[in-house]
């Protein structure tokens, strides 16, 4: 990038320019603005008054930087080191799954369905800590737990609880090799109201259809299950569910749209009623419900 002479105008053609053909033009638009917003300050609906504003060099380069990143296809959220999530500030790395909208619709859900109730969480898989912090934030009389396997995520998450001020108990925890031994960590003497979770579910033959900015980043353990057991991970988190949900506690995770009806046999198999598969915004099948009947 030429650093003689910039105004807002000629750098909002230098980011359509070199983006062009790798983003949609609606997503260059959309990253065009975020770029503004966050290294200029200037609000979407001023840039078209500011076009005459000249940029300083520092602030040129630091432009120049974030799209050589994008080019590489890394995503925004890597790139400044945090998102937004239901309204919250959230610290994002490679280490952790990018929050996505449909993780909102799961967390809305949970917190229509118990407003205002004293519950026991626990978070399966937290990663950035996303989930369970907007739950804590907006269920403020609920005791959430957290865990995940991997120490990075864990650290970040701690990092965000601390940063909302929330108390939250995150501990080290896989619930894939250590559900099935009964090994999970207790809580106190606490059984859960609630089981939610984000769990890996796409096929792992899906990977060459995915964009790049999830598959060259984002942590694969994270999104990836192997193809001959897609439902690996909603098979433990149920098989847990019975020995630490209280009777009538309830399960809320994310599936993969194309697995819906797997996943309502399973979890039938297991013994779980009041069975919802629950659409997002896009009318896909994406969450589902389950309650833990005794007798």
């Amino acid at each position: 990038m030429n650093l003689s002479v910039y105004t807002i105008g000629t750098c909002c053609e230098f980011i359509k320019n070199e983006l062009n053909g790798l983003y949609p033009d609606r997503e260059i638009h959309s990253l065009t603005d975020l770029i503004l917003f966050r290294i200029l300050g200037i609000q979407k609906h001023e840039i078209h008054l500011e076009k005459e504003k000249i940029i300083n060099d520092q602030q040129i380069s630091r432009i120049a930087e974030i799209v050589k990143d994008l080019k590489r296809h890394k995503p925004i959220q890597y790139i400044f080191g945090y998102t937004e999530f239901f309204g919250l500030h959230i610290l994002v790395s490679p280490d952790v799954l990018i929050p996505r909208p449909e993780t909102e619709e799961l967390v809305k859900w949970i917190i229509d369905d118990h407003m205002g109730k004293s519950l026991v969480i626990l978070d399966i898989g937290t990663g950035s800590g996303c989930i369970a912090i907007a739950l804590k934030k907006n269920l403020p009389l609920a005791l959430v737990y957290a865990f995940d396997v991997s120490d990075a995520a864990l650290k970040l998450a701690k990092e965000n609880a601390e940063s909302h001020k929330l108390d939250i108990v995150f501990f080290r925890q896989d619930v894939i090799t250590d559900s099935t031994k009964k090994k999970i960590k207790k809580t106190g003497d606490h059984f859960y109201d609630i089981i939610v979770s984000n769990p890996p579910y796409i096929p792992l033959k899906e990977k060459p259809f995915i964009s790049l900015t999830i598959s060259c980043f984002e942590p694969e353990d994270a999104l990836f299950v192997p193809d001959e057991d897609p439902l690996i991970f909603c098979r433990n988190i149920a098989y847990f569910g019975l020995d630490h949900l209280k009777n009538n506690g309830i399960i809320y995770f994310e599936i993969h749209e194309s697995s819906g009806h797997e996943v309502i046999a399973l979890l039938e198999k297991y013994g779980y009623r009041d069975i919802i598969l629950h659409k997002d915004i896009n009318g896909k099948n994406r969450m589902i419900r389950c309650s833990k009947k005794n007798g």
